[in-house]
């Protein structure tokens, strides 16, 4: 990929309950990316990679992954974040969405903003149920995608997945040119370096797995946790101004 279209601006979008490996997976890889030492190896600009941390409460309190009610846990480690979606940077050229117990109370304000986001992005990122709140955005509309598999039939049964075609038996799924969708909580960070070997290249993604002393699961279809979750397929068509906005 040429260096001026290498992506440097990333966007996390935390909330109360947060899957803590959905989150520090993935920004291991990235850490280990952003690192001089690729310039290096011949690869520019990654050191100039920016993480903006966005919130989805209405103040800059640390978010914590134990705040999802009764099944929160019991040992958590909070993150403070730089920004609420109210006044977050509008030139994030990645998003990623994790997930975790508190997905499914994210409000209406957070989706709306996920959802005016998306076109404006070129990559969005979703680990675990981190899927519900994209699809709750319209941003998986008409799109192949998949999730957690412990919570497999409560996010594919909502009315906001029904145009979406859910793949039981998949590590991750890339959605389309901009989209990624992986499974549950260790996934997101196979799935990261693999969409880091897609943006920035094999090699780089081969070279952030040796730094981390990490052996990545490299098949997108390798997937032992699926189950008895069987596909499932949309059950209704997306409107065109869906369509649009998922594909934009």
């Amino acid at each position: 990929m040429p260096a001026q279209r290498i992506p440097h601006r990333f966007g996390l979008l935390l909330y109360p309950g947060f899957e803590v490996l959905d989150v520090f997976g993935p920004l291991e890889a990235l850490n280990v990316i952003s690192r001089k030492e690729f310039e290096r190896i011949g690869v520019p600009y990654v050191s100039k990679i920016t993480l903006s941390i966005i919130t989805t409460t209405q103040t800059l309190e640390p978010v914590s992954p134990a705040e999802a009610g009764d099944v929160g846990a019991m040992l958590a480690q909070s993150i403070i974040p730089q920004y609420t979606i109210y006044d977050a940077p509008e030139d994030l050229e990645v998003l990623l969405i994790p997930g975790g117990m508190g997905s499914s109370n994210v409000g209406d304000d957070a989706v709306a903003w996920v959802s005016q986001m998306v076109p404006k992005l070129r990559y969005l990122f979703t680990v675990c149920t981190g899927a519900d709140i994209a699809a709750r955005a319209g941003a998986l509309c008409g799109l192949r995608a998949t999730t957690n598999k412990q919570a497999w039939a409560s996010v594919t049964s909502k009315p906001t997945s029904a145009a979406t075609y859910w793949v039981a038996h998949a590590r991750w799924v890339q959605s389309s040119d901009r989209i990624w969708t992986t499974s549950g909580v260790s996934a997101g960070t196979d799935g990261f370096v693999a969409w880091i070997k897609a943006v920035y290249g094999e090699d780089i993604g081969t070279k952030a797995c040796q730094w981390m002393e990490y052996s990545a699961v490299t098949d997108a279809d390798h997937d032992p946790f699926t189950g008895n979750n069987k596909d499932v397929p949309p059950k209704v068509e997306c409107t065109c101004e869906s369509q649009e906005h998922a594909n934009a």
